[in-house]
């Protein structure tokens, strides 16, 4: 059928194709993290919870028990920590830009890593340090949200 349609055709004698400009790429920046803040650390038969100034036990208590609805969750069970230490930084700057209040982190128990729970204390680490600017508290989740398993983080606005 193409052959049929072309039929008769005769090919143009010169090339009159016009070059397209290159575009140019926009330039990426880099995304630039707050200044770090002082956490208050608690610790609570091994459980570490944070809090920035200005936020009150009551308030970490609510998050703990799951009364602050979750509007984000990362899912870092499995991966080693040096893969989840950038998921994390990016999906914690993604929260704070998209205005959401409160965030789950998934990291699990450390069960399959000889009862030491590697990849948690990472994120603690990590929440209580560099990512300490994008933190207003953290906690271990509540029980329906994985408990000790995950950790439960209100984002800095």
């Amino acid at each position: 059928m193409f052959l049929q349609a072309i039929d008769g055709a005769t090919p143009l004698a010169g090339r009159d194709r016009v070059r397209p400009t290159p575009q140019k790429s926009a330039v990426v920046v880099p995304s630039v993290l707050p200044p770090r803040r002082t956490l208050t650390l608690d610790t609570d038969d091994g459980r570490v919870s944070g809090r920035a100034e200005g936020v009150n036990r009551a308030q970490v208590s609510a998050l703990r028990a799951g009364k602050v609805r979750v509007e984000a969750t990362l899912d870092l069970h499995g991966d080693t920590v040096s893969v989840a230490r950038p998921r994390l930084e990016k999906f914690l700057s993604d929260a704070a830009r998209d205005r959401r209040r409160c965030v789950l982190v998934i990291h699990g128990k450390g069960l399959h890593s000889d009862g030491v729970a590697v990849l948690r204390d990472a994120v603690w680490s990590a929440l209580a340090g560099e990512l300490s600017g994008l933190v207003q508290a953290f906690t271990i989740a509540a029980p329906a949200d994985g408990g000790e398993g995950a950790t439960a983080i209100m984002v800095r606005p």
